[in-house]
């Protein structure tokens, strides 16, 4: 037998330096979360980088729009990139699906990228089909798409999961 059991956590109880949110709506500070995301310490960087995911799901398009920068600016640390990818699941604004399509286009499937590359399409699958469709077909038609992300492609567009 399955038990589901549904946990309530307030963003104040995991954030430690954040104070107790109020319940008249005030915001996670931002600009300490933006400083964290540059940081030099990999942990501090990922928690940063999820803190600012949260704020994107609960309404701060500009956390979101800041997750975008960072990935536009980021090295070729797939880990690092990865965590800003999954971060930006569900962000449906103009520029997020062009800049995820860009990201496939630019990183060559390896190894050592292909992690990488299934959260973006992750990512993209995300987002409403209106923002993604052109994209998508656009993949289809690439000769140089290979037969594997095809197969993946064609599951995101059929409403099937990876």
């Amino acid at each position: 037998m399955i038990c589901l059991v549904k946990v309530e956590v307030s963003i104040s109880s995991i954030c430690f330096n954040c104070p107790p949110l109020a319940d008249s709506g005030s915001r996670l500070p931002l600009d300490s979360t933006l400083e964290r995301a540059l940081s030099g310490d990999k942990r501090e960087c990922r928690e940063a980088v999820r803190l600012l995911g949260v704020m994107r799901q609960s309404g701060r398009v500009e956390a979101g729009i800041y997750l975008m920068g960072l990935l536009a600016a980021a090295p070729d640390d797939w880990e690092w990139r990865t965590a800003i990818v999954e971060a930006l699941h569900g962000f449906d604004i103009d520029g997020c699906a062009r800049l995820l399509f860009c990201e496939l286009r630019e990183v060559k499937s390896s190894n050592t990228t292909r992690r990488y590359r299934d959260a973006v399409l992750k990512t993209l699958a995300t987002l409403p089909a209106e923002s993604t469709r052109a994209g998508f077909i656009a993949m289809l038609e690439d000769p140089t798409c290979s037969p594997r992300m095809r197969e993946k492609v064609c599951c995101i567009v059929d409403g099937n999961d990876l």
